[in-house]
């Protein structure tokens, strides 16, 4: 190791190219590596990815359209790029889920890029780059940031847009000494603020706020910042980004829209609970420890060494520590703000990964140095090395172990025999074990100085999983539980007669709509078919239906009642006569 860190420390250049070599590789990995193997995700990926669809077919880019009608849950930031991917590169799942993927390695390279901003002038070159590495290869390994970074909904574009804004509030915050970096901060923290409220609404504006104001009165710095900020061109850059849009969806929609985004899609979200979506208080809790596994088991370590029991000391701490509080703000601040709210999904606190990385990292790492920590400290961090090994090694017996546990499900009656055979059990189970053994022989050593380098057996381990395991994982959840309804969604639009609708019964298979490329009416019984028909003003003599064979049987579609169009394992698309559908609506 002394090695590396001479040979780094003798060349800056060199040690930037290894920097961002490990970087890229990582994001490479984690965000771009087989994105485009699987077909769209039911059921908000699906729904998500229609829009921008119809956008490009239809060149109206400021109604977003989903299913035959306005759809104003969402702003229209995501839309648009991933519209502007289909333009670039033709419509697919690749481009999709492209800019997710690239708003995700934004935040790991703007993480990189403010810790080497922040780094004292007097530090060498490699614990500068190592500090800086590590905390943005922690976000590009974690759980969280990797599955919404591989998937086209909205939360990735509001999780970047709020992260990116308080990464140049830090960046103006600290760098007052170089007017160019301060001036560059202002700018991230207007635009992107202005990007997270045109991808979910004033959240987006909101959060970042809470934590900015919540940072600068523990630090009583709020009235100097305030006075020292270039308020002009920042509210108008803000409103420059935001205000076309919102303006434009208002006079084109009028009522209508104000109506659904502002009241529902916002104040009722918050206030009640939609889309059967409720959650306990505590709701959010192990939703942290899973988004941001392993990293998060050393939170409560790195969240005591702030002395958090005494706040009133914060404004004393230094820039290294600073900085760390601000992250635990931003960790507070979201967690809290979601768990306030009535309808709670786990994506909603996205934003708080970024934050919880940098925090970790900056405890394995300070930013500036630190006298010796409590014995307690050190103890507890070991306790929470040892957990780390615990659950590494559970994880990796119950992989084994998994085959003979997955039930069977009807509806894929092949997946489980696919996954014991595919390898993939022995494929992940190998990584965690290794990173579990890896783990123990650094908890062993008694040495305290030894416990800096826990992050590096779950660095590896995580990585060799995604090296390992997404290129087997992707092709086989694709072609076991995917492909079907891709397959006869095609064939149903193929198929279908003029005027014929199609019906996708059960589970609600948003995806239908863009691959079949037509609308869809969703169903759960045969009197629901025919209210929505009756609602259409539907005169077709048949229906297409599409569903699995027990959403099939549950809808009261039995042996004759209707024409096999097409079959792929468990599912089928057929063709039902109207006067058919009459009499399954009439049975008990």
């Amino acid at each position: 190791m002394q090695r590396l860190r001479t040979w780094l420390d003798a060349n800056p250049s060199r040690a930037l190219a290894a920097a961002l070599a490990a970087l890229l590789g990582l994001c490479l990995l984690a965000f771009f590596n087989q994105l485009g193997s699987l077909g769209l995700l039911d059921k908000t990926e699906g729904l998500f990815v229609e829009v921008p669809r119809q956008m490009v077919l239809s060149g109206d880019w400021v109604t977003p359209r989903w299913n035959g009608e306005t759809f104003f849950d969402y702003p229209v930031w995501g839309y648009w790029m991933v519209g502007l991917s289909f333009q670039v590169f033709g419509i697919s799942e690749w481009s999709a889920r492209l800019p997710a993927a690239l708003a995700a390695t934004a935040v790991v390279f703007a993480l990189f890029g403010l810790l080497l901003a922040l780094a004292p002038a007097q530090e060498s070159v490699s614990d500068r780059f190592g500090r800086a590495t590590l905390c943005a290869g922690l976000l590009a390994l974690s759980p969280g940031w990797v599955g919404w970074g591989r998937s086209s909904v909205t939360d990735m574009f509001l999780a970047s847009g709020i992260s990116l804004a308080l990464l140049g509030f830090a960046l103006a915050y600290w760098r007052r000494d170089r007017p160019w970096l301060r001036q560059l901060g202002h700018v991230a923290l207007a635009l992107f603020c202005g990007v997270a409220v045109l991808a979910k609404g004033p959240v987006g504006l909101l959060l970042p706020g809470l934590v900015i104001i919540g940072f600068l009165l523990l630090r009583r710095d709020l009235w100097p910042e305030v006075r020292q900020t270039p308020w002009l061109p920042l509210l108008s850059l803000f409103i420059g980004v935001t205000l076309p849009w919102y303006a434009a969806a208002t006079q084109v929609n009028g009522f209508n829209f104000l109506a659904r985004f502002i009241g529902f899609s916002n104040l009722e979200r918050f206030t009640s609970v939609i889309y059967a979506h409720p959650g306990p208080p505590w709701f959010y809790l192990p939703w942290l420890l899973l988004l941001a596994l392993p990293w998060s088991l050393y939170l409560p370590a790195a969240i005591l060494d702030l002395q958090v029991w005494a706040p009133q000391r914060w404004h004393r701490a230094d820039g290294g520590s600073a900085l760390a509080q601000l992250a635990l703000i931003w960790l507070v601040v979201v967690v809290g703000f979601f768990s306030a709210a009535a309808t709670k999904l786990p994506g909603y606190i996205l934003p708080v990964v970024p934050g919880a990385a940098l925090l970790v990292g900056l405890f394995f790492a300070p930013l500036s140095a630190r006298p010796p920590r409590a014995l307690w400290l050190d103890r507890l961090q070991r306790g929470s090395g040892w957990f780390n090994a615990l659950l590494l090694g559970a994880m990796a017996l119950a992989a084994v172990l998994a085959p003979r546990l997955i039930e069977v499900d009807p509806s894929y009656p092949g997946f489980a025999g696919a996954i014991a055979r595919s390898g993939l059990p022995w494929l992940l189970a190998l990584p965690l074990a290794a990173a579990c053994a890896g783990l123990i022989v650094v908890l062993r050593d008694a040495n305290p100085e030894a416990l800096r380098w826990l992050w590096l057996p779950n660095t590896a381990g995580f990585a060799a999983v995604l090296a390992l395991v997404i290129p087997v994982l992707a092709p086989l959840m694709d072609r076991e539980r995917l492909l079907p309804i891709r397959v006869l969604a095609r064939q149903a639009a193929a198929a279908a007669q003029p005027g014929e609708p199609l019906l996708v019964a059960g589970y609600k298979r948003y995806s239908v709509v863009f691959y079949s490329g037509r609308p869809v009416l969703f169903v759960h019984d045969a009197r629901s078919a025919l209210e929505q028909l009756e609602a259409q003003a539907n005169p077709a003599g048949s229906v297409l239906v599409l569903g699995s064979d027990r959403e099939l049987l549950d809808l009261g579609v039995g042996p004759g009642d209707a024409e096999l169009l097409g079959r792929l394992d468990a599912h089928r698309l057929i063709r039902l006569d109207r006067s058919t559908l009459d009499q399954l609506s009439e049975r008990p």
